[in-house]
């Protein structure tokens, strides 16, 4: 993850949630969350995405058809 949060990037979250969203509202955005981005990044931090195995959605899937 870059620590860099641009304006750019601010807007594209914004538009993908259908979220209207001024081009100096984006910059404000991306001035104030760097910082914290930039510090998340050094620390490193190890998230592990949690995934549901495939064999439970197959389980999932028939109790709905039912």
């Amino acid at each position: 993850m870059s620590s860099e949060v641009g304006p750019d990037r601010v807007a594209a979250i914004a538009a993908a949630a259908r979220i209207p969203l001024a081009p100096q509202d984006a910059e404000r955005i991306a001035r104030a969350a760097t910082p914290t981005a930039s510090r998340f990044a050094a620390a490193k931090v190890d998230v592990p995405l949690e995934t549901e195995p495939a064999s439970f959605v197959v389980v999932q899937r028939r109790e709905i058809a039912r």
